[in-house]
């Protein structure tokens, strides 16, 4: 862990914390200010709350103790036990509007399949998705945060940070950035693995959001930004610069090999991702791999360089 120096000053702790998916251990961050704030909380297991009861036994303090949690998203390993955080410590948990669905359990299921469906993904393999969402349901408690908006300040005394909308990820996915350039930046910049600008939809509209170029506009935020970035998984990140612009630089690697596919032949979002990834998919890895390849057609149509027959759901690169 680097830069012990300025979360000391900063009176910023980390809590490592072990889960049972790929991605490897979470980081959840206590600030011991004024007020005592959890930064993300882990999953739902009791490894993780005895995980987050210990670090805070360290500090001198207990569960009961914790006067506020600020979400960046709500994905299980970054919300999942905030139900149960909050219960016994009578503390208020913050979220963005736009991760409702997330925070419900998700209740897009309905969504999923359909959109699943159209672009004629044989039934098992939507059902093995499916499955894979049921699965996460025991690792994550519902939760209706209060409503935090971009641009709103949250404190914990003599500390404040900005509440920065940075979706891609998950739609409702928030930063927040102290003033002396502190930013917890939950899954948006990962300094070991790119992030997954994964399919979702807008809580609002039930649309499909255009995951990865929102993505993209939320890494060139970050690269502007400087300061120290406290990721949600991996070390902390001081050249956020470097390291967006080496995710960019492979989005564009992808982006151009996606296009050179398709001036071959028309191809379905399917056959693109067996194409491209098939290892990924034969390790059980297709929701991922069908968010990553949906994510360059997106782009190349906003581009005007890729278009798709609607009735065959096929793309094909018209430059």
């Amino acid at each position: 862990m680097l830069r012990p120096d300025i979360l000391r000053k900063n009176s910023i702790f980390p809590i490592k914390i072990p889960t049972p998916f790929a991605v490897g251990d979470v980081f959840s961050y206590l600030i011991k200010d004024e007020k005592n704030v959890l930064v993300d909380t882990g999953q739902y297991t009791d490894e993780a709350f005895d995980c987050v009861s210990s670090h805070l036994n360290k500090q001198g303090l207990s569960i009961e103790d914790i006067d506020e949690i600020w979400l960046t998203h709500g994905h299980p390993d970054h919300y999942g036990q905030a139900a149960r955080l909050a219960d016994r410590a009578g503390a208020t948990v913050f979220g963005h509007p736009l991760e409702r669905s997330n925070f419900g359990g998700n209740d897009d299921a309905e969504l999923f399949e359909a959109f699943f469906q159209k672009h004629s993904i044989p039934e098992d393999h939507i059902q093995n998705m499916v499955d894979q969402l049921d699965w996460l349901q025991q690792f994550q408690l519902a939760i209706e945060p209060e409503w935090i908006q971009d641009g709103e300040l949250l404190n914990s005394g003599d500390l404040s940070f900005e509440v920065v909308h940075t979706p891609g990820h998950a739609p409702g996915h928030v930063s927040y950035i102290s003033d002396s350039g502190v930013i917890f930046g939950g899954d948006l910049l990962l300094g070991h693995i790119s992030t997954n600008a994964l399919i979702n939809f807008d809580a609002e509209t039930d649309q499909r959001n255009r995951s990865l170029l929102q993505y993209r506009e939320s890494l060139k935020w970050i690269r502007e930004q400087g300061g120290l970035v406290l990721p949600g998984h991996g070390e902390i990140i001081e050249q956020a610069a470097s390291v967006v612009d080496h995710h960019l630089g492979e989005h564009q690697k992808r982006y151009q090999k996606i296009k050179q596919l398709l001036r071959k032949k028309p191809m379905t979002l399917l056959d693109l991702s067996y194409h491209i990834f098939a290892n990924a998919i034969k390790k059980g890895a297709l929701f991922l791999v069908l968010s990553e390849v949906l994510g360059y057609l997106d782009w190349g149509i906003g581009e005007g360089v890729i278009e798709v027959n609607e009735s065959k759901m096929e793309y094909r690169a018209t430059k």
